[in-house]
């Protein structure tokens, strides 16, 4: 599902929602028009990363980069415009802290709505494949739910599980933003909306190799690496980023070709690579900050009647897949910093390459900077 939520929308909501305590409530359909097959309370886990995105732009960026994340304290409320719920307004705060506000479409409950989706599979109510469209349904409490379930459907609700997480104090170096700026080059087009990404050129060289390995196999195959690097805050403007400082590949895996699941070697030899890295200090800076991979399959079909005149082929295997989320949400979860860099191939057959970060709850491609290799102390 897509939407579009304006400034205005949030205001016409009435911030005076914020007094009230509002749950969501996500409703399944085969159609748009359909009946329901499934309704799921929307839970604390579900909320989770876009709760860890408020406190990253409401306060790690804002010069506040020792304020932990169960320091700070959300309050939901939906945005609703003619009657139809287009997401929801978090406003954060944290002790001494002034509150900041931050919108969340309905998309960012994909995953969600994905797992809603498997176990529908599972009992039959959709066949693997099927499409299905799914809505927010905002409650105050103590409302009832509306419209009556398929018996199969009814057990789907989550019953508001609640989750409660526990974070040690983020570690960062010292990163004048002006000085990495001043030697870097550029992939992608930049947004300073968007928290600062650095790749230093040897650990970007190695995350496309690192990506690119499987695109030789028969057929080919997704291959990566585990990004290590450090966050760093600005000294002149509080702003924080992450440096990509170096790339360990993701060996002994199980490589498919549209999924690469890491094994307990796998993590195994990361945790080794990053203790040698920081010299068995726990309290160094360098720290996992993302993954790298490849979706190295080929594109079916032949290019499209644009691709002789278009300057760039938009049609890639580039894109975040159900895998990717799921990894990035269980491996990074608490870590709204995170980097997902996925490399493949468009319709001309040329490599290709985007980064993603968390944006309004969803992976989204950005631009981001490479810079000469720093220098360690």
């Amino acid at each position: 599902m897509s939407e579009t939520i304006l400034q205005q929308d949030v205001l016409d909501a009435g911030l005076e929602a914020f007094d009230e305590d509002w749950t969501l409530t996500m409703v399944l359909r085969a159609t748009t028009d359909g009946p329901p097959l499934a309704r799921q309370r929307v839970s604390e886990a579900d909320l989770a990363e876009a709760r860890s995105e408020a406190w990253l732009n409401g306060f790690l960026r804002r010069g506040q980069p020792d304020l932990p994340l169960e320091a700070v304290t959300t309050r939901l409320a939906p945005v609703v415009k003619k009657g139809r719920c287009l997401g929801f307004v978090l406003r954060a705060e944290g002790p001494g802290t002034d509150a900041s506000v931050h919108t969340f479409g309905v998309s960012c409950l994909a995953p969600a709505a994905h797992q809603v989706s498997k176990r529908l599979v599972t009992d039959g109510l959709l066949r693997e494949g099927d499409a299905y469209v799914y809505e927010l349904q905002p409650q105050r409490a103590g409302e009832t739910d509306m419209d009556p379930l398929p018996a199969a459907a009814a057990r789907h609700d989550s019953g508001g599980m609640q989750i409660k997480t526990t974070t040690t104090a983020l570690r960062y170096a010292t990163r004048p933003l002006a000085q990495l700026r001043l030697t870097a080059r550029t992939a992608g087009e930049i947004d300073d909306a968007v928290l600062p990404v650095f790749f230093t050129e040897s650990a970007h060289k190695k995350s496309r190799d690192f990506a690119r390995t499987g695109a030789d196999d028969n057929p080919p195959v997704e291959t990566g690496s585990i990004l290590i690097g450090e966050l760093g805050v600005c000294p002149d403007s509080g702003e924080m980023s992450v440096t990509v400082l170096d790339a360990i590949e993701v060996a002994d895996a199980e490589q498919r070709e549209f999924s690469l699941i890491p094994s307990s070697r796998t993590w195994s030899r990361v945790q080794a690579v990053l203790a040698r890295l920081t010299g068995g200090d726990p309290c160094g800076t360098t720290r996992l900050v993302g993954q790298s991979h490849g979706h190295n399959f080929p594109l079916d079909g032949e290019p499209c009647a644009l691709c002789a005149t278009a300057r760039e082929c938009g049609r890639t295997t580039v894109f975040v897949s159900a895998a990717d989320r799921s990894f990035m949400r269980t491996v990074f979860a608490g870590q709204p910093f995170a980097l997902c860099w996925i490399a493949g191939s468009n319709a001309r057959g040329e490599e290709v390459a985007t980064l993603f970060t968390l944006r309004a709850g969803v992976l989204k491609p950005r631009g981001y900077y490479i810079i000469e290799d720093l220098v360690r102390s």
